[in-house]
């Protein structure tokens, strides 16, 4: 269990929401599958195009474990203290081929179970999610979308976090998928 917020966000605008994070007192994470390596940063020179997932670590709120297997380095999540230390986000995959934006999302963990013992999410983590998500909310506004059900054929009217770009894109025929739909070709976190 934990907060989340989905949305659609091109790379200009989730570089911002990054910057906010490193200016909030995050340290950006992620996992380079080149290098097989968890790689930090201070600062968002570390967002690039060819990953699109990235952790928001806050340091006060308990250690970054990093676990090396045979497939190289990753950081131990799950429900662990090193998740209650993190904010997982992302920003959409726009395939061309399949005129396709994929959603992403700012995640954090409500908190773990040490033994018997519960352990919630530390208010600073809790914070910074909060300050991050108004941020998200104003990249990517709540907007009004027409969709047609692929069944009935009838319209229907929903609401979601979209980016002006991602916009562009789906007024130019691109689809918005959720992040978990299997036709979307498999593209490595990094």
């Amino acid at each position: 269990m934990g907060k989340q917020i989905n949305y659609w966000m091109d790379y200009e605008n989730f570089c911002e929401l990054a910057a906010m994070a490193v200016d909030l007192g995050c340290v950006i994470v992620k996992e380079d599958n080149a290098t097989r390596k968890v790689v930090q940063s201070k600062d968002i020179s570390i967002v690039t195009r060819d990953c699109y997932m990235y952790y928001f670590y806050v340091p006060n709120a308990g250690e970054l474990r990093i676990v090396n297997n045979v497939y190289g380095e990753y950081v131990n999540r799950g429900y662990t203290e090193t998740h209650n230390a993190i904010i997982e986000a992302g920003y959409s995959r726009i395939s061309d081929e399949l005129k396709q934006v994929s959603s992403e999302r700012l995640f954090s963990i409500s908190g773990y179970y040490k033994g018997d013992e519960y352990i919630s999410r530390p208010a600073c983590v809790d914070d910074i999610y909060k300050k991050l998500v108004r941020k998200v909310k104003k990249l990517a506004p709540y907007t009004e979308l027409v969709d047609v059900h692929k069944e009935t054929g009838e319209e229907y009217v929903h609401k979601e976090y979209v980016t002006l770009q991602c916009l562009e894109l789906r007024e130019k025929g691109y689809s918005l998928v959720g992040f978990l739909n299997k036709s979307y070709p498999y593209i490595p976190k990094c």
